[in-house]
């Protein structure tokens, strides 16, 4: 063997080794990448958990101040806090009628030519829990799509 050949045999094996090294450090980092991309989907996930938990959470709450309102039109709230809120509802009701009121007075003046509409989307209090049969009566009967 000639110094050539084993100078030729020596820079192939150091190039070997330098490709072995970055095809080990290439596959370590697509792994590590691999594993965040992992992580990252299980955190979304759980966040959407957390998303559709908080809704649930919200609407239990809705459905609760129904119930509780509905129970202080019956006279059967005693509760201080929940009291209050109920007639905090109930005078906002009061300033509801009168607003109302004050519309249809607005109409009558109008003159004939004059067509003024009132667009509410929900017109009837929340005094008591429907079934869902007349929830469904209510809807169909309202002109409201929902």
């Amino acid at each position: 063997m000639n110094s050539s050949d084993t100078s030729t045999d020596s820079l192939w094996g150091q190039i070997k080794e330098v490709l072995y090294e970055f095809f080990q450090g290439s596959r370590k980092r697509v792994s590590g990448l691999a594993e965040t991309i992992d992580r990252q989907a299980t955190i979304q996930k759980l966040a959407a958990r957390i998303r559709l938990l908080r809704r649930q959470r919200h609407q239990l709450l809705l459905t609760m101040g129904k119930k509780a309102y509905s129970l202080h039109t019956r006279g059967k709230v005693r509760n201080r806090d929940i009291l209050g809120d109920c007639l905090h509802i109930d005078e906002i009701e009061a300033d509801i009628k009168q607003v109302r009121a004050q519309v249809e007075e607005t109409r009558r003046e109008a003159g004939p030519g004059e067509e003024l509409v009132l667009d509410l989307e929900d017109e009837t209090p929340v005094t008591e829990e429907e079934s869902p049969g007349e929830q469904n009566a209510v809807e169909e009967n309202s002109g409201y799509e929902r």
